[in-house]
């Protein structure tokens, strides 16, 4: 399933699981069709870009 604006996510790269965050902002790469999110983490509020194939594989 896509990721969306709005989505809660957990840090792919936290074995523990324990970071958790909002996708604010999906950017499309138009020349690789590549999708990066925007994240906003909950602990820290921090915002953190991330390529969407880090969580997981892509929807045909």
């Amino acid at each position: 399933m896509a990721i969306h604006e709005g989505d809660e996510v957990i840090d792919p790269r936290d074995a523990s699981g324990g970071r958790r965050g909002t996708v604010v902002r999906v950017r499309s790469n138009p020349a690789c069709l590549m999708r990066s999110l925007e994240i906003q983490w909950h602990n820290d509020y921090s915002i953190e870009e991330l390529e969407e194939i880090e969580f997981g594989p892509l929807e045909d």
